[in-house]
């Protein structure tokens, strides 16, 4: 499911995409995404927003899972991308509300 190659550790491209990424967002998810040599993927939750590291790494769980499930909305990208899926808001929100919002901004990348 979560290939190594696929996750996003590299400083550079992470500051590239804060920098100059695109950006979209829907409710509680905001994406950045900048080309790539290949398809990376990064999920934060802030520590500031989310204070117990039981929830931040439920929220993680459930974008990973998202994504991954999600995945073929992306085949219509010519060019491979690194992106970065940021959670926004102070309190958990449920699966069905987090999913619909990623699929939102899944669609809208481009």
């Amino acid at each position: 499911m979560l290939n190594p190659k696929n996750i996003l550790k590299d400083k550079e491209i992470i500051s590239k995409l804060f920098k100059k990424g695109k950006k979209e967002k829907s409710a509680p998810v905001l994406l950045l995404s900048v080309n790539n040599d290949f398809e990376t993927v990064l999920f934060s939750v802030s520590k500031k927003n989310i204070p117990k590291a039981v929830d931040r790494n439920k929220i993680k769980r459930q974008m990973r899972a998202i994504f991954f499930n999600n995945r073929h909305l992306l085949n219509n990208i010519k060019n491979p991308k690194a992106m970065a899926f940021i959670y926004l808001n102070n309190i958990t929100v449920e699966y069905s509300v987090l999913e619909k919002s990623m699929n939102t901004v899944l669609k809208n990348t481009n």
